[in-house]
Parts: C-alpha cells; structure tokens; sequence
C-alpha cells in the first residue's frame, strides 16, 4: 500500500498478515517448512555428535558450542513450528487464532538457553580452578564438522523466505553459529601447538556471553509481546494522528498490542469538536488508513466522542 498521507509508504506495508495471505505465500510457506525441516535435521544431527565428541575430548569450548547450536536447532524448530500452527483455524475459543504459540515457546526457549549459560560458566570456573587436558586435534576436526554444517544450513536457509522475521532471525543466528566455530577451530589450533589449554575455557567463556546476549534479547521480546506491550510509544502514535489531522481534537485511552511478529492492533476514542455522522465514518476510515501506513496497525476499533460545550 503506498499512503496518500503526506506519501508515507512503509517498508513492510506490502505485506499481508499471516491470515490474510493468499496462493503466493501458501506456496512460501510450502517451501520454508521443507528448508526448515531439512535444516532442523542436519543441526541437531551435528548437535548431537558435538556434545558427544566434547564430552569425549573434555573440550568445554566444543560443548559450548554444541549448546550454541542447540539454540540455533531450537529457532529453526520454532520457525518450523510457527509456520504450521499459523495454519490452524480460528475458532470460537481462540479469536486472534495461535500466533502467540511461536512467543511462548520463545519464552520457554529462552529460559532454557539462560539454564546453560550458567552451566557454561560454572564449568569455566571450574576449570580455571583445576585445568584440564583436552585432545586438541579431535576438537579441530569435530569443530570442523560444526562449522560445514553451519555453512550448509545456512546456504539453505538463503533459498528461505526472509520476509519472514522467524526465518530471518534463524539465519543470522546460524552466521553467528559459523563464526562461533571457526573461532573454536582457531583456539584448537593454537592449543595445539603451545598447549595453552587455558584458551578453550576462555573460549567457552566468550560463547557463552553470546548465547547469553540472545537469551537476554529472546526473552525481553517475548515477555513484552506476553505482557501486551505496544510496539510502539502510545504517545507517537497519539501525536501522528493529531498532526495528521487538524479537526481531530483529542486521542485518548489508546491500547495497542502485538499479536505475533508485524500483526498489530489498536484501539482508541477520538474526540471531535461537533456532532456530525457523516465525519464520524470518514475519521474512522482515514485514521485507520493511516495507521496501516504509518505504522503497519491493520486492526483498529475506533470510537468517536464529540467534544462537550
């Protein structure tokens, strides 16, 4: 939609809502869950044997890692999980439908990946208290294996519907992931030759400050959207409207929430200065126009009071 107001035309005012959608993004949902699925496979494959190879090594850098990629695992299936529960009908129970299904398993997610974090440096501290061998050369090659699987999946996911925040999300935080590897390779290598084994909990340490950052951010977001909290400042949107339209007098008791992720609504009174039906539906129509454009609010419940003598 490009906006007749003052030519705003927002960047995802293109898209349509997940219940909206029609033959075009049945057939990107169709695709994205076969990419997800093949992707969710090959990374708790590898998953698996990383924790399996660090325990067998004594590399806490390596299981760090394994944990860093279960969070990745965990995203693809959450991205996997929300394509096919956003297909469920609405029904009498559950109006808004089961898109908030994807912010509580992100909730739950994320409480998980804070638990291992603080495994992570409980193990570290251990070791920096007692230093421990490891077999630096089976860490390389396991790491490896971590690392070309990063890769795969993430030349996979590019084929993906990035439009899709789920996705996109899963695919940056796959890159992470690679890099994450390729430093481990690098701290294996260097241990390798100087047995500097301080360097793998070190590693560790700097692993776990990223699953960290994610866990802080995955639960911020989730916690707000399960708290009903506005997207926006309720005070930009009230300020918008007033400077759009000079005869509005008044916004007030504004509520705006997310559902899932660019599915918004609002509600609100809007105080006109006299009583005139025919401005009452025009207000209604152009102020939800207008919220759509600005702010990508597509579902709005308006009520018009006139303004008391």
């Amino acid at each position: 939609m490009v906006c007749k107001y003052h030519h705003i035309h927002h960047p995802l005012s293109n898209q349509k809502h997940k219940h909206e959608d029609g033959h075009e993004h049945n057939h990107h949902d169709k695709s994205d869950k076969k990419l997800l699925a093949i992707s969710l496979v090959i990374t708790f494959t590898v998953m698996i044997v990383e924790i399996a190879g660090g325990v067998y090594v004594n590399s806490l850098a390596l299981i760090s890692d394994a944990i860093h990629m279960f969070t990745h695992a965990f995203a693809l299936g959450l991205s996997l999980f929300a394509l096919v529960i956003s297909t469920k009908k609405i029904d009498n129970k559950k109006s808004f439908g089961y898109f908030r299904a994807e912010v509580l398993a992100a909730f739950i997610n994320g409480l998980t990946i804070a638990l291992s974090v603080i495994w992570i440096v409980y193990e570290a501290i251990m070791r920096f208290l007692n230093p421990e061998e490891i077999l630096a050369s089976a860490t390389i090659m396991i790491a490896a294996l971590g690392l070309v699987v990063n890769i795969i999946t993430g030349l996979i996911l590019l084929k993906a519907n990035h439009d899709n925040i789920n996705i996109k999300s899963a695919f940056l935080h796959m890159l992470a992931d690679t890099f994450s590897s390729a430093a481990i390779i690098i701290g294996a290598i260097i241990i390798y030759y100087t047995n500097f084994y301080m360097l793998d909990t070190i590693l560790a340490l700097v692993v776990a400050v990223v699953i960290a950052k994610w866990a802080k951010g995955l639960l911020s977001d989730s916690v707000h959207v399960l708290l009903e909290g506005s997207p926006y400042e309720v005070d930009t949107i009230r300020e918008a409207i007033l400077a759009e339209f000079d005869y509005i007098e008044d916004v007030h008791d504004i509520h705006c929430w997310e559902i899932s992720h660019n599915y918004y609504y609002l509600t609100c009174h809007i105080i006109l200065d006299k009583v005139n039906e025919e401005l009452y539906d025009k207000t209604i129509s152009e102020v939800s126009e207008f919220l759509e454009c600005k702010f990508i609010i597509a579902h709005t419940t308006i009520q018009i009071e006139h303004k008391e003598n």
